[in-house]
This record gives structure tokens, sequence and C-alpha cells, in this order.
């Protein structure tokens, strides 16, 4: 016992958390570049489930155990292993959670950014404002949809790091200027989240994903009306979002409040009424009015189809793409030119490809 005080005693960076107030969380409010002491830890398996969200399944944890001098009063085990360490548990003072590398901490990610920025920081990096970052942040944010389009793992995880790169330069940026600062971000859209998810986080209730919607509308209104803002139904719904996403958005927002058709059947009658216009049109200005229509009734159609236009389309755009390249580069292993080549030998190609 006096060995496992000391222990406690000398350590730096040391976080001490009491079991039963972990066990109310789903997630470890602690950097994991700190050790952790968890006292009169109970419920292995609550506990790992925790442990889980922030470190790895082989990670080592060691139970201090109140037992007769006599016995052993450690064990080390991996974190995979806690859930079947109930007994163990029965008998433990203490768990010892050694810290993870710095790098997996999120404050440390701060501290880069905020040393990029200094006096001494990176010149480019120092240069940059709100305003500057726009476009970028704009590309780094399509090259995360590519990797979750391409369901490719990695390229996420990466790209996720690259937004979450501009989020924290933006926090730093406007802290530098007095404006607000991390904390105020994490702290409005944790509020938000509890306050619009009061079957969660109040009144525990059963909701369908629908109820959940209709019942995200209303609160949004009472937050509003909180805030003495008069918004119309449409607005908040970002008019810098591809044109596919913000009709996507219009429709579903006005359909929570009965702007729409009673079945898909009305969706089709008005997807031909528009192409027959369009047939009719007779001058660029209306051809491309009409074509607008014909897009915007497609997003309908999509919506009653459960379909995210953006995404369907964007799937296409990549299909296209490798088919292409497909082509591209059975040409070059012929040593033929894709302008020369006859369309009859790329559609050879271009099926050869599908059927792959």
């Amino acid at each position: 016992m006096n060995e496992q005080k000391e222990i406690m005693n000398c350590q730096d960076n040391l976080i001490i958390l009491e079991g039963k107030t972990l066990l109310s969380l789903r997630h470890l409010l602690v950097p994991p570049h700190l050790e952790v002491i968890i006292r009169n830890p109970r419920n292995a398996a609550h506990l790992q489930d925790i442990l889980s969200e922030e470190y790895p399944a082989d990670h080592p944890l060691e139970i201090y155990m109140d037992v007769p001098e006599n016995q052993q009063n450690s064990l080390t085990i991996k974190l995979a292993e806690l859930s079947q360490q109930d007994h163990s548990l029965e008998k433990a003072l203490w768990i010892r959670i050694p810290p993870l590398p710095e790098s997996r901490s999120f404050e440390y990610f701060q501290n880069i950014v905020a040393i990029l920025r200094a006096p001494n920081g990176c010149p480019w990096d120092r240069k940059q404002t709100h305003q500057s970052l726009r476009d970028d942040f704009l590309q780094e944010a399509y090259e995360l949809l590519e990797g979750l389009d391409r369901n490719d793992v990695e390229m996420i995880s990466e790209e996720l790091g690259d937004v979450l790169l501009h989020i924290v330069m933006q926090a730093q940026i406007a802290q530098e200027n007095n404006e607000f600062n991390m904390g105020d971000v994490l702290a409005k859209i944790s509020e938000k989240l509890i306050f619009r998810h009061e079957h969660v986080f109040g009144n525990p209730e059963k909701l369908s994903s629908d109820q959940v919607l209709n019942q995200w509308e209303k609160i949004k209104n009472l937050e509003r009306e909180k805030d003495h803002k008069e918004q119309g139904l449409l607005d908040g719904i970002s008019k810098a979002m591809p044109a596919l996403s913000m009709a996507y958005s219009y429709q579903k927002r006005a359909a929570r409040v009965g702007f729409d058709w009673e079945s898909i059947d009305g969706v089709w009658d008005k997807l031909y009424e528009e192409i027959e216009e369009f047939k009719r049109a007779d001058t660029p200005e209306d051809q491309a009015e009409e074509l607008g229509d014909i897009l915007f009734t497609l997003v309908n159609l999509a919506r009653w189809s459960k379909i995210d236009p953006e995404t369907a389309l964007r799937n296409s755009n990549l299909k296209f793409h490798d088919r292409v390249q497909y082509v591209e580069t059975k040409a070059h292993e012929l040593g033929k030119n894709l302008f020369d080549m006859p369309m009859s030998e790329k559609d050879q190609y271009w099926d050869e490809y599908k059927e792959s």
C-alpha cells in the first residue's frame, strides 16, 4: 500500500479519477498524453468500452488490489482483457493507465498551430486570415468527400486531419484577434447538441429518425425565438453549397411543413412536364431555365427515393473518371494516341472495364 501511495504522490502530469464518476461517461475526458489513475474501479465491461474510445486494444493497464501483503498486489493486462477482470476489480484500489504519445492529444495539436502562428513561427501561417484560408478549407473538405466516396479509410483519416487543421487555425486566428477561442467553439456546439437532443440528455425516450428531425426543427425555432431572431423557412441553408446539395436541403426543409407531392408519381409527372418544356424552349436563356427546372425535379426524385443526389452524381463522376482512365491506359499500352483511336475501339475498352 505504501508503494502505491508513493507512486501516486511522485508522478508528474498525473490525473486521478473516481471510478463511479467515470462510469457516467461515454468518453474519457482526459488528454491521453497524461497518466491516469482510476480509483475504486468497477464494472469492467463498461470501463473497457469507455477507455477503448481513446486507447488501443493492446494498451497496458496496471490493476492494484487491496490484498494481504504476502499476495501479489498488482496485475498488468491489456485493455482488451479488462472486460474479463470483474473479479479483480472487486478488490481493486485503483487502475494505472500509462500515457499515450503526445502526438495523439488534441491539446498538443493546438500547441503546434499556436507555435506556427507565433512571432517566430512560419511566415506563411502567420500571414493567414479568416478569409485567406477559405478556398483551401473548401478544397480540403472536397478531398475528404472524395475519401468518403471511395471508402478509402487511410484517405479519410488523413483528410480529417487536414480539415481539423483549418478549424484549429481559424480558432487560433480568432483568439489572436480577441474574437473567440477554441473553448468558445466547443462550448457552443456542446450546448447546442445537448439542447437539441432532449430525448437523449433530458427526458430519455425512443424516437424514430423522422421524429428526431421534426423535433429538431421545433427546437431550432425555439432557439431563434430565444435569441429574438426572425428566420424564414429556408434561411440558414448556406447559399455557398453545391447546387445539388442546396436544392436537396431546400426540398427537405420545405417537405417538413407540407410543401411536397402526395406521392412520387407527382414527381415523375413534373419531370416529364419539365422535359417537354425544355424541348419547346427556343432561346438559350429559356433552355437554361428549363434545364434548371429538370435538375431541380430530379433532386426531388432522388429525395423521394431516399438518395443523396450530390453523392449519387459524385459516384457517377468517379465511375466515369475510372473508365476514361482505363481506356486512356489501354491506348498508351498499345502505343496509340487517344485522340486518334476510333470510337468503336474506345467503346470496346469501355465495355471491357465495365465487365471487369
